[in-house]
């Protein structure tokens, strides 16, 4: 990946109840990550998982790879990033990827499934292999509510993959699989399976961020 190609950076963690009790102390964050629309960012999505209410996925959209690292290297960054934990009881996760397709389209369907995956060391080949056969032969069948799909490597560990497709609800995604025709998307899946050491899949229902309202 040059460093002039778009990158897309992806937060996690869990809220505190203060957190989640005042809704302005995460706004402030997201409109200081705003102050960089100028400076590299294209946009930022946020939103909560529907299996946990207090699980934050945010997006931020970069213009390259070049322009996330320089809001990184800003002095005010670490104090930032102090704040960013203290809203956190778990540790922040912060992911880099270049994703194919569109992955803006993903994140405004109604419903964005969002997966991170990790490949077994020896496997990391082959995972990047089943992945995008897998992605390939979804994005090619007629599937009820599908809006789209989106899938990378991160910057950091290639053995790390990041995955957004979007749906009309969860359960157009949940039938994946389960419908006659579905027989070898059901087996791309199983084997790209095979090859991970670990998974986390949530759906979310992503909001763009509005520095005028307090979400």
């Amino acid at each position: 990946m040059a460093p002039e190609d778009p990158i897309v950076e992806v937060i996690q963690f869990v809220s505190t109840e203060q957190c989640l009790g005042n809704p302005s102390l995460f706004q402030a964050l997201r409109d200081i990550v705003q102050g960089w629309q100028e400076k590299g960012l294209k946009v930022q999505y946020w939103g909560t998982t529907m299996e946990k209410p207090n699980n934050i996925y945010w997006v931020l959209f970069w213009q390259s790879r070049a322009h996330a690292a320089a809001f990184a290297a800003d002095p005010l960054y670490p104090e930032f990033v102090q704040r960013r934990q203290s809203l956190a009881t778990t540790p922040v996760r912060d992911l880099y990827a270049p994703l194919s397709g569109d992955p803006q389209l993903c994140v405004e369907a109604p419903v964005t499934d969002v997966a991170i995956f990790k490949a077994h060391e020896a496997r990391i080949e082959k995972m990047h292999e089943t992945a995008h056969s897998a992605v390939h032969l979804l994005r090619s069948l007629q599937l009820q509510g599908f809006t789209g799909s989106s899938l990378g490597v991160t910057h950091e560990d290639p053995s790390v993959g990041i995955y957004f497709s979007g749906w009309n609800s969860v359960e157009d995604h949940m039938r994946i699989g389960m419908e006659e025709g579905h027989e070898k998307l059901k087996e791309e899946g199983e084997e790209f399976m095979k090859q991970l050491s670990d998974l986390i899949i949530v759906h979310v229902d992503f909001k763009k961020h509005d520095c005028a309202n307090i979400d």
